[in-house]
């Protein structure tokens, strides 16, 4: 047991010299504006949606995620039209393409729930949430898929589904990205079959993706840690899913093991997945051309600014 102390202490002290290694090369390197890697983070609405936009361009993104609304009540003032006309124009100021931003759903919705007041409200929320997406001008729109709680999975896969059919009868356009979970609990998606089985159910196969989160699916059981561990799942995402349902990234370290089941993010470099996994993302061309979104807790020092410039460092080309 000591010995196995020993050595786990050798790895974290080289995992943080390879690290130090790359935040030096970052600050070295710099950044320009050409790149097939779109890199952001998850940025505040507070003060004003279109503030979104500018708290992205002050770090460095070149990507972002951001809430539509309150995450705390299910009633939620409508979007200002003049505010989502602001948005539109900072977009435009900035060269953001609609493409690569990706508006994530409020956490209260259970859009699987076998309790029916939940279920109603998450699909009316689930509307309401693509209805501020086409005001914005925004093409996607990317939520937890749901929990089963005491139904089971494939109860809970129908009801996801209904939802989604449900939102795409009333509001046009507008993709829906399902996000891959961690597995813990009773949640639904941290099987890329689980994704499948929900994608296969929906009927408009152009207006369903998937995002996919680096700490869930580590957490989930699959090794984007290892040696080819990136390219190894994004072939097993391909086979079981489809590759061209894959529309965005979450850029998560975990701070809990391979397997885990538990969602719990950690910054680029100082989790378990550890910096080499990252190197090996920014520089998988399956990941061209599609928001590459932190969700990161951030700490001083080492915030989204630096772990997105960290991030660009690591690009090959």
């Amino acid at each position: 047991m000591a010995s196995c102390k020993k050595g786990e202490k050798r790895r974290k002290v080289r995992n943080v010299k390879k690290l130090e290694e790359f935040e030096d090369s970052a600050e070295r390197k710099g950044r320009t504006r050409e790149q097939k890697k779109y890199i952001g983070a998850h940025v505040s609405i507070v003060g004003g949606i279109w503030k979104a936009v500018e708290a992205s361009v002050e770090m460095g993104g070149h990507s972002f995620g951001l809430f539509l609304g309150s995450q705390r009540s299910w009633q939620r003032p409508a979007l200002d039209q003049k505010a989502a006309v602001k948005f539109q124009q900072a977009c435009a100021q900035h060269g953001f393409d609609p493409r690569h931003i990706l508006p994530h759903g409020s956490y209260l919705m259970n859009c699987g729930s076998p309790k029916e007041d939940v279920f109603s409200k998450s699909q009316a929320m689930l509307v309401d949430e693509l209805s501020r997406c086409s005001l914005l001008g925004l093409t996607q729109f990317n939520f937890h898929p749901g929990a089963s709680l005491d139904s089971s999975k494939e109860q809970c896969i129908e009801r996801i589904a209904e939802s989604i059919n449900n939102a795409h009868q009333q509001i046009p356009a507008v993709c829906t990205v399902l996000e891959n979970m961690s597995g813990q609990g009773s949640t639904v998606g941290g099987d890329f079959n689980e994704l499948k089985s929900i994608i296969d159910r929906v009927r408009d196969k152009t207006r369903v993706g998937v995002c996919l989160d680096t700490c869930h699916a580590f957490a989930a059981g699959y090794d984007i840690s290892s040696e080819g561990g990136v390219k190894s799942v994004l072939d097993e995402f391909d086979q079981v899913v489809g590759l061209h349902y894959l529309r965005a990234v979450h850029l998560n370290d975990s701070k809990g093991k391979l397997g885990c089941h538990l969602d719990r993010h950690e910054d680029i470099g100082r989790g378990k997945i550890g910096i080499s996994a990252f190197r090996n993302i920014v520089n998988e061309p399956r990941f061209d051309n599609i928001p590459l979104i932190l969700e990161t807790p951030g700490r001083p020092g080492f915030e989204y600014a630096e772990q997105i410039q960290l991030l660009y460092s690591l690009c090959e080309d």
